[in-house]
C-alpha cells in the first residue's frame, strides 16, 4: 500500500514539473499507454480545447490523431525495429514548424516537441537574402547558376530545349548621375515589373549586375523567344520615368542564345548570350541581337582581345598603379595601418580604369596570375615597417601550384616580413579551388603569412568550408554591412557571423561602411575592423 502511495505520489510530483516545461512533454509507457503530458504538448498537435486528464492512461495513438506521420514514425522505429530514438526536424503543422525528439527510457518513451515557428522562419528568410536580389526580390547570380545548372542536366538527359536572353540596360547610368541612386533603385523595381508581366510563369528572372538580368525560357521555340524579348524592348522603351519634376527614357540591349544539343553546356550558352549583348549594344543600342556560334561572332570578340595586349603592355610598362584604402581597428586604438591594395591601370589620357573594365578580359583569357604576380611584387616592394597590408587574388592565381614559390622569392627579394601581409581570397573561389588553394595557404601560414575570406556569407555552404579553411580574417560581403542599420535580418547575419569568427579566433572585417550610423551598429556588435568611405577613401598606395 505505501509503495502505490509512493508511485501516485511520484507521478503526481513529475506532472507538476512537466506542466511549467516551456515545450511539449508525452511519455508513453511500456504497455503504450500515455503515462503524463502537458498542455503545451496538447495544443502543438491540434488539441487545445481539451485537457492532459483526458489523455491518461489511454493508448498513445489518440495522441497522433491530428498527426499521423508521427505515430507512422514511433511505430516504425521505436516499435518495430526497437530503436531507441529518432528526431523530426522542422515538422509543418497547421501553422506551426515543430522540432520533435522521440527518445526511450527505463519506463517507456519520452516525446519533447518544441515550437520553432520564428527561428524556421528567419531561417528561411536568411536563405531568401542569401539567394535574392534584396532591390527587386529577383533571384540572384548564384542561384540562377544553381538554377542554369538543373536545367542544364534536364537539357543533356531529356534533350529539353530552351533560350537564355542577356539584357542590360540603356541609358541608365544618367538616372544615378542626375536623380541619384533612390531613383535609380526605383527604376529598377519598375523595370523588373514590366519584364516580370512580360515572360511566361515558368521562365526565370534574374538580376546579375547593377542594371543587368539574365532570362532563362525552358522548352521555348525560337519565334517565341524573339517574341517575348521584343515586346520587353518595346515596352520598356516606350516607358518614360518621372522623378522630382525629371523624365527619363529607357531602353535595353539584349543578346539571346538557343539552347540547343549542339551546344556543350549551358555555360556556353550563357557565355554567347552575353556577348550577344555586347554586340547589341555596340551597333546602336535599343536592339536585340541573336547568337549565331556557326558565325563564331567574331565581332564581338575584338573589343575584348584589344584587352589583352593592354593588359600584357601594363604588366611590362608598370601602367598599372595600387591604390590603398585603410581598413580601420573599431574597438581599439591601431598600433599599425592596415590598407588593402586596389588595383587601377592609367590609360594614355592618364584616367585611372576600374578593375570592372579590364578584369573580365584577364579573367576570359587567363590573365589573372600575371596580374597578381605584378601587384604582390609592387606591393612587395613598396611596404614600410608600420604597415599591414591585403592583397587580393584570384581564383586562377591560387589554383597555381606554383604561386607559393613565386611569394617566398619576391618575400626573400624585397625583405618582406610575412606577418605584414594579408592574402584575401573570396569564398566562391575557394571553395571552388578549394585542394589548391588549401595547399598554398597551408605553404604560405608556415611563413607568417595571414589569409582572409572575402565576401564571406554570401554562399550556403559558407561555415561549413569555414572549418577547413585556416585564415585570420573574415571579410563580411558587403550586402549585409550597408543595410545593417535598418534590416533586422541583415544584422542577424552579421552578428552570426561575427559569433562564429570569434569562436574560432578569426578577426572579423566590415566593407562597405559608408556612414557613421553603420559604423556605430558594427561597434556595438564587436565586428573587429571596418572599411569603406565613411573611415577612407582610396588613394594612390605612394600618397599615403
Amino acid at each position: 500500500m505505501r509503495e502505490h502511495e509512493q508511485s501516485v505520489a511520484l507521478h503526481q510530483y513529475l506532472q507538476s514539473i512537466i506542466i511549467n516545461i516551456p515545450f511539449g512533454i508525452i511519455t508513453i509507457a511500456k504497455d503504450l499507454d500515455i503515462a503524463m503530458l502537458n498542455d503545451i504538448a496538447l495544443d502543438l498537435l491540434g488539441f487545445e480545447d481539451q485537457s492532459p486528464s483526458e489523455f491518461i492512461d489511454i493508448p498513445y495513438m489518440k495522441i497522433f490523431k491530428n498527426t499521423p506521420k508521427i505515430q507512422e514514425k514511433f511505430e516504425a522505429i521505436i516499435l518495430k525495429r526497437q530503436a531507441r530514438k529518432f528526431d523530426i526536424e522542422k515538422f509543418k503543422f497547421e501553422n506551426s514548424i515543430l522540432n520533435i525528439k522521440c527518445r526511450t527510457t527505463l519506463y517507456g518513451t519520452l516525446f519533447i516537441i518544441e515550437n520553432i515557428t520564428s527561428q524556421a522562419e528567419l531561417e528561411d528568410e536568411l536563405q531568401y537574402q542569401v539567394n535574392h536580389d534584396s532591390l527587386t526580390n529577383l533571384i540572384n547570380r548564384k542561384e540562377l547558376e544553381k538554377r542554369l545548372e538543373q536545367f542544364g542536366e534536364k537539357h543533356h538527359e531529356n534533350g529539353l530545349v530552351g533560350a537564355i536572353v542577356f539584357i542590360d540596360l540603356d541609358r541608365f547610368k544618367p538616372v544615378n548621375d542626375i536623380a541619384g541612386h533612390a531613383a535609380g533603385d526605383k527604376l529598377l523595381k519598375n523595370i523588373t515589373k514590366i519584364m516580370q508581366r512580360t515572360i511566361r510563369d515558368r521562365d526565370t528572372l534574374a538580376r546579375v549586375g547593377g542594371d543587368e538580368f539574365v532570362i532563362l525560357l525552358e522548352n521555348c521555340p525560337l519565334s517565341r523567344v524573339i517574341s517575348i524579348t521584343e515586346k520587353i524592348r518595346k515596352e520598356i522603351d516606350e516607358y518614360l520615368f518621372e522623378w522630382e519634376g525629371n523624365t527619363f527614357s529607357i531602353g535595353i540591349s539584349a543578346g539571346i542564345s538557343i539552347i540547343t544539343n549542339e551546344l556543350k553546356s549551358v555555360n556556353e550558352a550563357i557565355n554567347l548570350a552575353d556577348q550577344a549583348c555586347l554586340i547589341a549594344k555596340n551597333e546602336g543600342r535599343n536592339r536585340i541581337h541573336i547568337a549565331d556560334d556557326s558565325l563564331q561572332e567574331s565581332k564581338q570578340y575584338k573589343e575584348e582581345i584589344s584587352w589583352i595586349n593592354i593588359i600584357h603592355n601594363a604588366i611590362k610598362n608598370n601602367d598599372f598603379v595600387l591604390f590603398a584604402q585603410k581598413i580601420q581597428e573599431i574597438q581599439k586604438k591601431p598600433k599599425i595601418s592596415h590598407y588593402e591594395l586596389l588595383l587601377r591601370l592609367k590609360n594614355e589620357k592618364g584616367e585611372y580604369l576600374s578593375p570592372s573594365v579590364f578584369m573580365p578580359s584577364a579573367e576570359r583569357y587567363e590573365l589573372m596570375l600575371r596580374v597578381d604576380e605584378w601587384v604582390v611584387e609592387n606591393a612587395f616592394k613598396s611596404i614600410q615597417k608600420n604597415q599591414h597590408f591585403s592583397i587580393n587574388l584570384s581564383g586562377q592565381t591560387m589554383s597555381n601550384p606554383d604561386f607559393a614559390d613565386f611569394i617566398i622569392k619576391h618575400e626573400k627579394k624585397h625583405s618582406v616580413n610575412p606577418s605584414q601581409i594579408t592574402f584575401e581570397i573570396t569564398e566562391t573561389m575557394a571553395i571552388k579551388y578549394f585542394k589548391n588553394t588549401k595547399e598554398i595557404m597551408n605553404t604560405l601560414l608556415k611563413r607568417g603569412y595571414n589569409f582572409s575570406l572575402d565576401d564571406f556569407g554570401t554562399g550556403l555552404s559558407s561555415y561549413e568550408y569555414l572549418k577547413k579553411m585556416p585564415v585570420s580574417y573574415l571579410k563580411i560581403d558587403g550586402i549585409f554591412i550597408k543595410e545593417i542599420v535598418t534590416d533586422e535580418v541583415s544584422y542577424a547575419m552579421v552578428k552570426s557571423i561575427h559569433d562564429i569568427g570569434k569562436v574560432m579566433g578569426i578577426k572579423t572585417i566590415a566593407e562597405f561602411v559608408e556612414n557613421k550610423n553603420i559604423f556605430d551598429k558594427l561597434k556595438e556588435i564587436g565586428i573587429d575592423y571596418a572599411q569603406g568611405y565613411y573611415v577612407h577613401k582610396p588613394e594612390n598606395l605612394h600618397s599615403i
